[in-house]
C-alpha cells in the first residue's frame, strides 16, 4: 500500500521520511544513512549529520557536525558551525566558512605547513661578547614540527660588530639537534692585513639552512659563534634579531 510524505509527516514517527524522483530515504534520529544522498536544494541539519556514503548537494550545506566517510561534493557554500571530518574527497565550488579550524593532516611537496617568525625575547638570547678564539652558543631553541615528512627551512639574522684589524677569520654555524648535532649552515667572514682588506661588520648573518625532518619529535635549532681573530665580537639582541622557521611538506 503507497503512503504519501505528507501521511508520515502527521505520523510525527521518530524517523523522517524523504522522497527524490519516487524513491524513499529515511533516516532515524539522529540522521545516519549508509546509502548515497542527492540534495537538489539546499540541505540543513539542526543536529549531527553522519553519512557512510557520498553526499552530493545542488544548493548550500549548512550543518552543526558533519562527518562523511566517503566523498563530499556541494555546489554551494559549506558553512560549519562544529566539526567536519571527510573520509574521502571534498568539492567545493562555492565558498567554505567555518567558525572553527580547517586542519590539514596530508600536503603535498613544496606545500607550506607552518611558519614560525621568533625574536629575540621569543628566542631568550642576550647580547654576546665573545673574545679571541672562543666558540659561543648565540642562542638555543626547542622547536617541535607538526608532520613528520618534511622540510625545516631556518635562517637567522642579527647584528654584530668586531672592534680591531689585520689578517682575521670569523664563523657562523646553524644546527639543527634531533639527539645528533646536524650542521645545516655555515657564514664565513675573512679580513686580509691590506688598504681595503675586508668588511667590519654584517656578513655572518643571515646564515640559513634547511633540515631533512622524518618524525615529530622535538628539535634544538641553536647558532653557534667562533671567533678566529684576536679581536673581540659583539653579537647583538634587539630588533635586528630574528628567526625564521618555514615547515614545507616534502
Amino acid at each position: 500500500m503507497s503512503m504519501s510524505i505528507r501521511t508520515v509527516a502527521s505520523k510525527r514517527s521518530i524517523n523522517q521520511v524523504l522522497q527524490s524522483k519516487n524513491t524513499l530515504a529515511q533516516f532515524a534520529q539522529p540522521v545516519y544513512y549508509n546509502g548515497n544522498l542527492s540534495v537538489h536544494q539546499d540541505l540543513w541539519v539542526g543536529g549531527n549529520e553522519q553519512l557512510n556514503g557520498n553526499l552530493s548537494i545542488g544548493g548550500n550545506l549548512t550543518v552543526g557536525y558533519l562527518t562523511v566517510r566517503n566523498n563530499e561534493q556541494v555546489n554551494g557554500n559549506v558553512t560549519v558551525n562544529g566539526n567536519e571530518q571527510i573520509g574521502g574527497n571534498l568539492t567545493v565550488t562555492g565558498n567554505v566558512a567555518t567558525t572553527g579550524t580547517i586542519l590539514a593532516r596530508t600536503f603535498l611537496p613544496g606545500q607550506v605547513i607552518n611558519v614560525s617568525m621568533l625574536s629575540y625575547t621569543d628566542l631568550g638570547q642576550s647580547t654576546k661578547t665573545i673574545t679571541s678564539g672562543q666558540t659561543n652558543g648565540v642562542f638555543s631553541i626547542p622547536f617541535t614540527p607538526k608532520y613528520s615528512n618534511s622540510y625545516l627551512i631556518v635562517e637567522y639574522q642579527t647584528d654584530y660588530s668586531v672592534n680591531g684589524g689585520g689578517t682575521e677569520v670569523a664563523f657562523a654555524y646553524l644546527y639543527v639537534n634531533d639527539g645528533t648535532d646536524y650542521k645545516i649552515g655555515q657564514t664565513y667572514q675573512n679580513w686580509i692585513n691590506t688598504s681595503g682588506g675586508g668588511t667590519r661588520s654584517g656578513v655572518l648573518f643571515p646564515i640559513v639552512g634547511r633540515y631533512t625532518n622524518t618524525n615529530t619529535s622535538a628539535k634544538t635549532i641553536r647558532v653557534d659563534f667562533y671567533n678566529g681573530t684576536d679581536d673581540t665580537f659583539t653579537v647583538e639582541s634587539d630588533i635586528s634579531t630574528w628567526l625564521k622557521i618555514t615547515e614545507i611538506a616534502r
